[in-house]
């Protein structure tokens, strides 16, 4: 064999030698290098899918969230705070469009108006606001036309308020604290006009007082 048929020999073998040496570091390479982990990280399903409910953010919204989508409710605000306090089922006002006052109550009117200035009404049939010493009263008379009648009644100052009436029946409390707290009376007059009188017991208080009139039933 000559020289050129040596170097050839030689050059095949280096050749096949070093095809074999990267066939073995590369099946070495993809045995030791560690798992893939994709590349970067893909976002959970939770994180990727955006909420299905509406953004709850004030208590309105929250209040409303919580109830059945068929169900009623009323709800009012604190005069003094301005939160949204959940009024029970069933009670709620009937307010006039165009003025904004009440023409009508549903259920208790204690839940609707515990404490605070007295509400305004459509049919105002009298309205006191004063002072009265101690043992002084107010009395204010009204006629009968059939309707359903309310009185309020809330008083402050240390002491206590009574209430009397003639020719009518006064279901509510014939005395009160002067808290603030309204007192409501359903009142329930005979055939004709009747008297309800408003008196301060033993000390001197600031008074409010209203007889409303309620559509018939």
């Amino acid at each position: 064999m000559d020289v050129t048929s040596d170097d050839r020999l030689r050059s095949v073998v280096l050749f096949g030698a070093a095809v074999a040496v990267l066939v073995v570091g590369g099946w070495w390479w993809r045995a030791a290098a560690p798992a893939s982990t994709a590349g970067t990280a893909v976002p959970s399903a939770a994180a990727a899918v955006p909420s299905v409910g509406p953004s709850v953010s004030t208590p309105m919204e929250r209040l409303l969230a919580a109830e059945e989508p068929d169900e009623r409710v009323t709800v009012r605000l604190d005069p003094n705070t301005g939160e949204v306090l959940r009024v029970r089922n069933g009670s709620h006002v009937v307010l006039d469009p165009a003025t904004g006052s009440i023409t009508d109550i549903e259920g208790d009117p204690a839940v609707l108006f515990p404490a605070g200035e007295l509400p305004s009404f459509q049919m105002t049939i009298w309205r006191e606001e004063r002072e009265l010493a101690p043992g002084q009263d107010v009395s204010r008379q009204a006629s009968n036309d059939g309707s359903r009648y309310l009185l309020q009644y809330r008083c402050t100052r240390p002491g206590k308020l009574a209430v009397t009436s003639d020719e009518a029946k006064i279901n509510g409390p014939a005395r009160i604290d002067c808290d603030g707290t309204v007192a409501n009376a359903e009142v329930l007059p005979g055939v004709g006009p009747f008297r309800v009188s408003l008196t301060a017991v033993d000390k001197p208080i600031d008074i409010q007082a209203q007889l409303v009139a309620l559509p018939h039933r």
